[in-house]
């Protein structure tokens, strides 16, 4: 008997600080559909291999790491017990057939049919995950890259407080995803400046893209923005640091607001001619091309 083929699963991806947060609450709004945070052990799968039992345990073993960068299982709000149980009945094991498994039951959780994911560092594995799983429709959201690195270097994760080494690593992370998105079956583009002025337009189109009904329902968001910042814990860093509860929900505080519209074009006010020029020079490629002015 030949299996189902699965309904289309949303990965958003993007430039960290990009509005992917935004992007994700909104679709979690959906009444069909459930987003859960950021699960950061998709990009790790395409490189799981082995013996089914051993590939099995170590499925396992990395869902539920909840350290940081490789998991963030606490937040989830699932019982290991019930997902380690669920994840033996799979027969033959495949990890696609595992990860499947995981979505399943957090978009049972949520009382929901379908579910989703989001963590921006799975930019760089896009062809990889679509060859796992070729039901993955990619979602990418890009950013004006001057606000962009205004956002980015305020979080604990910002990989440098130079705003041209920011600006260079926008144009890298813009440019693997346009790169991965030509090669892969499915991708849709999402301005993100697009996204907070006209919900009402963007929405429907990435409806229609994901094979879901649109529900008004997305445009109020804020509960369900509640919701995601509330189920966030303090998480360990794999090197044994620890990254505080509030360093995690304070980049989030914007997803309890209606979309902020003052947050477009906030480098005007915000960015010295120095810093915007540093920024201007190392994403001038792109900038140009997506149509960002100068």
């Amino acid at each position: 008997m030949s299996r189902a083929t699965p309904p289309p699963f949303p990965v958003i991806v993007g430039c960290p600080r990009s509005g992917t947060s935004l992007a994700a609450v909104m679709l979690d709004s959906h009444p069909d559909l459930a987003m859960p945070p950021e699960t950061a052990f998709l990009k790790y799968l395409p490189g799981l291999s082995g013996e089914a039992e051993s590939l099995r345990r170590r499925f396992v073993e990395l869902v539920t790491a909840d350290r940081t960068p490789l998991s963030n299982w606490s937040d989830f709000g699932l019982d290991r017990g019930v997902f380690e149980a669920r994840i033996g009945t799979i027969s033959p094991f495949t990890v696609a057939d595992a990860a499947r498994s995981f979505y399943a039951m957090y978009a049972a959780a949520q009382g929901k049919r379908r579910a989703g994911e989001k963590t921006p560092d799975n930019i760089f594995v896009m062809r990889e995950l679509a060859a796992l799983m070729p039901e993955i429709h990619y979602v990418h959201v890009i950013r004006d890259p001057r606000d962009t690195v205004l956002s980015w270097r305020k979080t604990w994760f910002a990989p440098s407080q130079d705003y041209g080494a920011l600006g260079a690593a926008w144009q890298q992370q813009v440019a693997i995803g346009r790169a991965a998105g030509a090669a892969v079956a499915h991708y849709h583009e999402l301005r993100y400046e697009d996204l907070v002025l006209h919900p009402e337009v963007e929405l429907p189109r990435v409806c229609a893209f994901l094979g879901l009904e649109y529900s008004a329902r997305m445009l109020d968001f804020t509960a369900q923005g509640a919701a995601r910042i509330a189920r966030l814990r303090g998480r360990q860093h794999v090197s044994g640091r620890m990254v505080e509860r509030d360093d995690r929900t304070r980049i989030h505080e914007n997803l309890v607001r209606p979309p902020q519209q003052d947050r477009i074009g906030v480098w005007r006010r915000e960015m010295s001619a120095a810093d915007r020029a540093a920024v201007e020079r190392a994403a001038s490629p792109l900038l140009a091309s997506l149509g960002y002015s100068q």
